[in-house]
């Protein structure tokens, strides 16, 4: 029998798409690490949650029964509770559950997020950023990962060569995009241990070992200022770091750019008011699935 330390507590449910929006709030407010995917066969959203001790795990389950019902009473009532599984999984076969669900996907024209266990073969002026998603968000599917990675193709062209800076990094896949798409020098943090080893493992499997990834806490980093800077972050972060995220901006060899994502529809009045009264300028926008995102310059 495997030890606890191998295994990892598994809490999965199953609820209509629609309800992804208040679950990211949920997610934001309590502090839960959800994962979440549509299920393409049923479109139906699958939410995931991970615990180290059967502890915890019944203690998060506890915490989901009560909560659930008051962010998406539409959804979920006493009557209609998503029955919630606890699973023992070991950590070295967690990958093997995401395999099912994530393919190689065109992001753009000139993008494509492959899988390691897909084989593809790259066509002319395609950049292949090939993926271990682990634990983090950052596959590509989400609609607030595809934007950053649209906005980061246009930059590419407006600012070749600049200077970018991942806050939030994840999966490491932005960062990684940015390095494919030639910015330089690129940097990394994210607040997270795991997603920072999960990104390195991936910039690693992409033969890219120059991007440095820190853990680092966004209300207090310090780092070298970018000239791209992209935030994958929820909006209340977005809104509390407003101005550090305007001193991230490097704008000594022209116009910088900021990114901005992980933001739900009905929040993004209020981001775009907020950073336009700092001086940026609203450049793009992107609505994909329930997210918005902005692209931002000064």
């Amino acid at each position: 029998m495997a030890a606890a330390a191998e295994m990892l507590w598994v809490l999965g449910f199953e609820t209509a798409a629609e309800a992804e929006d208040a679950l990211a709030e949920l997610a934001a407010c309590e502090e839960l690490n959800l994962v979440t995917w549509r299920n393409p066969e049923s479109d139906r959203l699958r939410v995931q949650l991970f615990a180290e001790s059967a502890g915890e795990a019944s203690a998060l389950k506890r915490k989901l029964e009560a909560f659930l019902p008051q962010w998406i009473p539409s959804i979920v009532s006493a009557s209609s509770m998503p029955s919630i599984s606890t699973d023992e999984l070991k950590r070295e076969d967690w990958a093997e559950s995401w395999k099912k669900f994530f393919h190689v996907q065109q992001i753009t024209p000139r993008l494509v997020v492959k899988p390691s266990w897909e084989p593809y073969t790259a066509k002319p002026g395609e950049f292949v950023l090939e993926l271990d998603p682990g634990m983090s968000f950052g596959t590509g599917y989400h609609g607030t990962t595809r934007a950053c990675l649209e906005f980061l193709d246009d930059l590419s062209r407006k600012a070749p060569g600049a200077s970018a800076l991942d806050v939030g990094c994840g999966s490491g896949i932005l960062a990684l995009a940015a390095w494919k798409l030639g910015f330089r020098p690129v940097t990394a943090l994210d607040n997270d241990p795991l997603a920072v080893k999960i990104a390195l493992e991936n910039l690693g499997l992409n033969g890219v070992t120059e991007i440095p990834v820190s853990t680092a806490d966004l209300f207090t980093v310090n780092p070298a200022p970018a000239r791209i800077v992209v935030a994958n972050i929820l909006a209340p972060a977005l809104l509390a770091n407003a101005e550090r995220l305007k001193g991230f901006l490097d704008r000594t060899h022209g116009p910088a750019y900021l990114i901005l994502s992980g933001i739900l529809h009905a929040q993004y009045p209020e981001i775009r008011e907020r950073f336009t009264a700092l001086g940026l300028t609203e450049i793009a926008t992107r609505s994909l699935d329930e997210w918005s995102s902005g692209c931002f310059a000064i």
